[in-house]
C-alpha cells in the first residue's frame, strides 16, 4: 500500500466481530482497525500494525447510505479529478477529512474535551474532523476547501453521573442546532450522547 498520511488514516478502531469480516475469507473479525480517507478499513491499529488485512461488511448486510458516504464519495471525485488533470501537489483544495478525535487521559481528568465537525455550506451535511483541518478550514488555508466547508467545535462531557452527562450533551447539540440552525446535527451524531463518557 502507498503511503498515506496520517492526517488521512483514522487509527485505533475496535469491532467485537459483529461489525466486519476478512475480505478474503470471509471470516468474522474482532480487534482492532483503521480506516483511511477512501472509506476502506484495514485489520491492525495502523499500517505500521501488521498484518493490514482489507476488511469488508458482513455478506448480504444492508449497505446504508449516510452521510459519511456522501462525504467519502465527494473526496473520491476530487481525488480521482486530480488524477485525471495530471495535479499534484496543492494546486486543488482537498475536502476536510472524516476523523474522530479520541479524548486522552488528562481530557478524562479535566471532564471534557473538544469535538471538531465542519458543515457544508449549501446544506446539511456534516463531518466530525481532526483539530488540524479545523485549523486549516477557520484560517482559510488554502489547501482545504474552506469555501465549502464551515468549521464549528463543541465541548463534549466525558465524566461524571451518567444522565447528568447525557443531558449536558445533548443541550449543548441542541443550543447548537437551535441558535447556528444547525438542523439534523443530533441526527448526525446519532444522539451517542453518552458517547466516550467514563463511569
Amino acid at each position: 500500500m502507498p503511503y498515506i498520511p496520517k492526517s488521512r488514516i483514522q487509527p485505533n478502531l475496535y469491532t467485537a466481530g459483529k461489525d466486519y469480516v476478512v475480505k478474503s475469507t470471509l471470516e468474522p473479525y474482532t480487534g482492532y482497525y483503521y480506516r483511511i480517507y477512501t472509506g476502506q478499513i484495514f485489520t491492525g491499529k495502523n499500517p505500521d500494525d501488521k498484518p493490514n488485512f482489507p476488511l469488508i461488511p458482513p455478506p448480504n448486510q444492508p449497505v446504508q447510505i449516510n452521510q459519511t458516504q456522501v462525504f467519502i464519495k465527494d473526496n473520491l471525485a476530487n481525488e480521482n479529478y486530480k488524477a485525471l488533470k495530471g495535479i499534484t501537489g496543492n494546486n486543488l483544495r482537498n475536502n476536510p477529512q472524516l476523523f474522530y478525535t479520541q479524548p486522552t487521559e488528562s481530557d478524562y481528568q479535566l471532564g471534557e474535551f473538544r469535538r471538531y465537525f465542519c458543515k457544508k455550506k449549501n446544506e446539511f451535511i456534516y463531518i466530525e474532523i481532526s483539530k488540524s483541518d479545523y485549523d486549516d478550514l477557520a484560517q482559510k488555508n488554502p489547501t482545504i476547501n474552506f469555501q465549502m466547508w464551515a468549521p464549528f467545535d463543541i465541548p463534549w462531557t466525558l465524566v461524571g453521573e451518567e444522565k447528568q452527562v447525557y443531558y449536558i450533551n445533548r443541550n449543548i447539540v441542541f443550543l447548537k442546532e437551535k441558535n447556528e440552525k444547525f438542523h439534523g446535527l443530533g441526527k448526525y451524531l446519532q444522539e451517542k450522547y453518552l458517547r466516550y463518557y467514563k463511569p
